[in-house]
Formats: structure tokens, sequence, C-alpha cells
């Protein structure tokens, strides 16, 4: 289904451009008075930050570079060094995937991504033959193990939002991982805070239904423009909150994401738009 009410963008040799994620009806009901109360704070945060378009153009940037790097006719192209730039801008992957991926090597990985991004099969399962495909290198324990192979889950949801972000909804971890039963999604669940678990399940389509969710309330709140990447702002926002309060005292949000006093730094590594490395690759220092 069309959420935003225009077609996906075409992309040249993509014959996956009329691919479709229709949402689904979520097993759980939405907080309009919760997302009323986030809304209000994040449009507060934006304002003090000097307003949304910065964030908008840096998503829009990050679109066109993986739609550059990710088109059909140019993955011939693909080299270890583009794939670099790519993954720097997948926070919960930068740190945790370049071993795999090189030890899986350039040929394989191309054939793995053009199946992920343009192979005939159901969306879950190309996404799930991505992910099971890349061998873990390193002889990992099966708790680190299991971490690089969630990671090699959000690339391949990054790689499919941001090549064609109106046309697949942003499906990492952080905006719904059912396996932790958290996410960006759960902290606009009704009484979510009072459930042990959250039955949304893992398919494509509840990612879809809860960002078609979100759309059409800021739409209520006179927001129409670029919903594709504006919802993703503000599932950022809404897990940054969860972040926080989880990390009260304890020092988590600064170990892993800097600690700053600015309430968007989180949103910005969350969505990989974060300030780029300037000598030391953040991709190749490896993190288990």
């Amino acid at each position: 289904m069309l959420w935003f009410k225009r077609p996906p963008e075409a992309n040249s040799g993509n014959d996956k451009e009329t691919e479709a994620v229709e949402p689904v009806v979520l097993a759980v009901e939405l907080d309009q008075r919760v997302f009323t109360q986030k809304f209000a704070r994040f449009l507060e945060i934006l304002g003090e930050a000097g307003g949304i378009d910065p964030f908008v153009a840096s998503l829009q940037t990050k679109h066109q570079l993986f739609k550059d790097a990710l088109a059909r006719s140019a993955l011939g192209d693909l080299d270890f060094a583009r794939m670099e730039v790519l993954v720097e801008t997948v926070m919960p992957a930068r740190k945790r995937v370049w071993p795999s991926l090189e030890a899986f090597g350039l040929s394989a990985l191309r054939t793995a991504v053009e199946e992920l991004l343009y192979g005939a099969r159901p969306l879950a399962d190309r996404m799930a033959t991505f992910v099971d495909a890349i061998p873990v290198e390193g002889g990992l324990d099966p708790k680190a193990e299991k971490k690089v192979r969630r990671a090699l889950s959000d690339l391949g949801a990054e790689m499919l939002h941001f090549r064609a972000p109106a046309q697949y909804p942003l499906m990492t971890r952080w905006v719904w991982d059912q396996g932790t039963h958290s996410g960006a999604v759960r902290e606009l669940v009704k009484g979510g805070d009072m459930l042990d678990k959250v039955p949304l399940g893992t398919a494509p389509g509840v990612y879809e239904g809860a960002r078609s969710w979100v759309a059409e309330r800021m739409a209520e709140n006179g927001m129409y423009r670029d919903p594709e990447f504006v919802v993703d702002l503000f599932f950022a926002h809404a897990y940054a909150d969860y972040m926080r309060a989880l990390s009260s005292g304890m020092g988590l949000l600064n170990a892993d994401f800097g600690g700053k006093e600015d309430p968007l730094e989180v949103v910005r590594k969350l969505l990989g738009i974060d300030a780029a490395r300037r000598s030391e690759s953040r991709v190749k220092k490896v993190l288990h």
C-alpha cells in the first residue's frame, strides 16, 4: 500500500520497483495520547536545534548514497571501499559485521545483496536469507555470533530502506525487536509499560503498519512533507527517550552513544547521520 500517497521512486533496472509492503493490522493498540506528547517534545527539540530541514537533508543524502551504490545496474561495481562507506552509516552494524563481510568475499556479497534487494521471493524470506548466507567470522561464542547476526539484519534492513525509503519501512531492531520486545514502536503501545510481552511479530507489514499510523498522526497535526524520513526521525526520538530512561543513573547512554547533552545526538547516531570518521575507521574497529 502506498501509505504516503505517491508511487515508489523509480530505479532504472529495478524489477522490484512495484513491490509494496502492505501494512498489517497491529496486534496491539498504539496510543494517540502518548504520540501527542512525544510529538510535541519532538517538535520542541527540533525547534531548539534550528528546525527539521537539516535532518531531512542528511537522510536524503544517505538515501542518495544507497540509491547510487545499490542500483541493480551498479552492483557489478560494488567494492569493499564503497561497502565500507555504506556500513559506516549503519550504527548497529558498523562495529560488528566487517570481518564477516570481508571473509564472505566480494562476489558472494554482491550476489547476496542483489538477492536481498531484487530477488523474486517474498521480502521476509529474502531478509532472512541475507542474514543466514553470511558466515560469521572469528570463531565467536554463540552470544557474540548472535550479535553479529542481528547486526547483519540491521544492515540488510537499512539497505532496503535507504535505497528506496518510500517503498520499504525501516525494519531495524531499534524500531522494533520482537526477540526483546523492545524498540521505538513499543514506546507508542497503549499500556506498553505494563506489558511483559508485545506480540507484534516480525513481518515487514508490522513495520509498515506502525509507520503508516505515525504518518497519519503527523498528517493530522499538519506535517505532510517527507514522511519517509520524518517518521524515521520520530522513531529515533522515541527510542532515544527509552534509552535515556533505561540508562538513567547507569551510564549506559554515555558508554554507547557518547553521552552528550544534545538531545538529538542519539537520534543522529541511530540513523547513521552523526559525524563521519576523521581518521580511524569505525567500521574496521570491530566490537564483539
